[in-house]
C-alpha cells in the first residue's frame, strides 16, 4: 500500500515538474515575442506619455503634479528614469517585463483546474495578441493585466482559506494595478462581486456572504487609496485635470469593444460584421457554459458581463476602447483553460487539438501584422513629406497628427495648416489619420476649396492600438 502511495506521489511530482518546465518555456517564449513586437515607432499615446515627463524637474511631479488620464504612474516613472531619448525597446522594456510575468501567474491561477489548464493559461498569456501587444508598448496596460491576474489568484486563496496573506495580496495587487491604470478599480470591484457570488453559490447564508464579503471589499478600498490620493493631490496642486476626448456612449461601440477583446484573446478575425461577431462570441461563451461545471463559470461570466452591464446602465463614455475592459480577458482565459482541461480528461483529442490549432493560427495572424506594421510607423511618413525640404500639411485630426509627426520631426520642417486656412494657404500634403483605407474626395474642407490630392502612401497598423495614416500630396504644390 505504501509503495502504491509513493508511486502516486512521485508521479504527481513528476507531472508537476513537467508542467512548470512547460510554463518556464512559455515564459521565455512570451518574453521573446514581446521583445520582437516592441520595435517600430512609438504611437500617439506613448508619445504623449513621453512628452509628459520631458520637462519635469523630478519624479515627484509624476506623483502629485501630473493630473492626466494619460499618466499611468508606474509607466511614467519608468520613462522618467530612462529618459525620453532612450531607444524604443528600452522605453517599452518595463511593459515587456511585467507582461512576461503574467505568464507564470496565469499558469498558477488556471492550474487550479489541472495541469493542462495551467499550460493553456500560460500559453494564452504568452502568445495571445492582447497580452503581446499591450505587453510591448510603453503604457500601463501590461502591468494592469498582471495585477488583475494576481488579484484573482489572491481571492482564490481567500476563498479556500481566508488569511492575512490573501487579504494583503489582494490589496497590494489593487494598489499596484491602479498605479498602472485606474481601470484596476472597476476590475477589483468586479472580482469582489464575483467572490460574493461564489460564496453564495457554495451554499453559505446571505448573512455569511455579506460578512465574508467585507474582507475583500475593505482590502480593495485600502488598495485603491494610494492611486486615488495621488490623483487628488495632483488636481489640488494644479487646479486642473487633463482628459482625452470623451465620446458619448454607444451600444454599437460597446459591442465592437467587447468583440475586439474576444478577437485579440482567442484569435478571431477583427473585421467581422458586428452582428456576426456578437453571435460568434455569444456562441463560444454558450458552448463553454454547456461544457463546464456551474461553479467554474461564476468568475468568468462576472468578468464578461458585469463591466459591460455597468457601462450600459451608466452610459459611460469611451466604451469603444477594449483596453478599458481588460478584466474580461481574465474571464476568457479561465474559460478556455477549463475547456481544454475537460477535453484532456475526456480524451476528446480532436476537439483539444482543434481548439489549440485555432488559437495558435488566429493569434499568429494577428501577431504577424503587429510585427510587420507595428502601431503605425511615422518616420517614413515624415521623411517622405520632408524630402524636398520644409513643407506644409493639413489633416483631419490636427492635434493628434501634429503631436505624432512633430515627435519625429527634429528639424521642425513640418508646418500644420489649419482647415480654416486651406483656401488661402493650400497645404502641400494632406494626412488622413486613423482612416487610412478611406478615399479622400476630390474637394473637401471649408467650401470644398481643398483638393484634389493624390494618394502618395499608406501607413498601416496592427489592431488594438496605434494609428494608421494615408498620405496625400497636391499635384502641383504651391511654391
Amino acid at each position: 500500500m505504501r509503495d502504491i502511495r509513493t508511486q502516486a506521489e512521485t508521479g504527481a511530482r513528476l507531472e508537476d515538474r513537467r508542467v512548470w518546465i512547460a510554463v518556464a518555456a512559455l515564459t521565455v517564449a512570451g518574453f521573446l515575442l514581446r521583445l520582437a513586437c516592441a520595435h517600430g515607432d512609438l504611437w500617439l499615446d506613448e508619445i504623449w506619455s513621453v512628452n509628459h515627463i520631458r520637462n519635469l524637474a523630478n519624479a515627484g511631479a509624476i506623483l502629485w503634479r501630473l493630473p492626466s488620464t494619460n499618466n499611468h504612474i508606474l509607466n511614467s516613472l519608468w520613462l522618467w528614469i530612462i529618459g525620453s531619448k532612450a531607444p524604443v525597446v528600452l522605453i517599452r522594456l518595463e511593459s515587456i517585463i511585467v507582461g512576461t510575468l503574467t505568464v507564470p501567474v496565469a499558469a498558477l491561477l488556471c492550474g487550479r483546474s489541472g495541469p493542462v489548464a495551467a499550460i493553456t493559461g500560460a500559453a494564452l498569456a504568452a502568445g495571445a495578441t492582447i497580452f503581446v501587444q499591450y505587453g510591448s508598448e510603453a503604457r500601463g496596460y501590461a502591468g494592469l493585466l498582471l495585477m488583475i491576474f494576481v488579484a484573482a489568484e489572491a481571492l482564490e486563496c481567500f476563498l479556500e482559506k481566508p488569511s492575512t496573506a490573501a487579504r494583503f495580496g489582494f490589496a497590494g495587487a489593487v494598489a499596484l494595478g491602479a498605479l498602472f491604470h485606474l481601470t484596476m478599480l472597476p476590475a477589483a470591484a468586479t472580482l469582489t462581486a464575483a467572490t460574493l457570488l461564489r460564496s453564495k453559490f457554495r451554499g453559505r447564508s446571505f448573512a455569511e456572504v455579506l460578512v465574508n464579503g467585507l474582507d475583500p471589499a475593505l482590502m480593495g478600498i485600502i488598495g485603491a487609496a494610494p492611486a486615488l490620493a495621488l490623483l487628488a493631490a495632483s488636481i489640488l496642486n494644479t487646479h486642473r485635470i487633463e482628459t482625452g476626448a470623451l465620446t458619448p456612449f454607444s451600444v454599437t461601440a460597446l459591442g465592437q469593444s467587447l468583440t475586439s477583446l474576444y478577437a485579440a484573446t482567442l484569435g478571431l478575425p477583427f473585421d467581422l460584421p458586428l452582428p456576426f461577431a456578437l453571435l460568434l462570441c455569444l456562441g463560444l461563451t454558450g458552448l463553454a457554459v454547456l461544457l463546464l461545471a456551474p461553479e467554474r463559470l461564476v468568475l468568468p461570466l462576472a468578468t464578461l458581463l458585469l463591466p459591460a452591464a455597468f457601462a450600459a446602465l451608466t452610459r459611460a463614455p469611451n466604451v469603444q476602447y477594449p483596453r478599458f475592459y481588460l478584466i474580461a480577458v481574465l474571464g476568457l482565459v479561465l474559460l478556455v483553460s477549463d475547456v481544454t482541461q475537460k477535453f484532456w480528461r475526456q480524451r476528446c483529442w480532436a476537439a483539444l487539438f482543434g481548439l489549440g490549432g485555432f488559437l495558435l493560427v488566429g493569434n499568429a495572424i494577428h501577431l504577424e501584422k503587429l510585427f510587420v506594421f507595428g502601431r503605425g510607423n511615422i518616420r517614413p511618413l515624415v521623411a517622405r513629406m520632408e524630402h524636398d525640404g520644409a513643407t506644409t500639411f493639413g489633416t483631419n485630426m490636427p492635434l493628434e497628427t501634429w503631436v505624432s509627426l512633430h515627435f519625429y520631426d527634429p528639424r521642425g520642417a513640418l508646418t500644420l495648416v489649419q482647415s480654416r486656412d486651406w483656401c488661402a494657404r493650400p497645404p502641400n500634403w494632406y494626412v488622413l489619420t486613423d482612416r487610412p483605407g478611406e478615399k479622400l474626395p476630390d474637394a473637401f474642407g471649408p467650401g470644398g476649396c481643398a483638393g484634389p490630392y493624390r494618394l502618395a502612401t499608406v501607413v498601416e497598423r496592427a489592431p488594438l492600438s496605434g494609428l494608421g495614416y494615408a498620405l496625400y500630396h497636391a499635384p502641383h504644390p504651391p511654391r
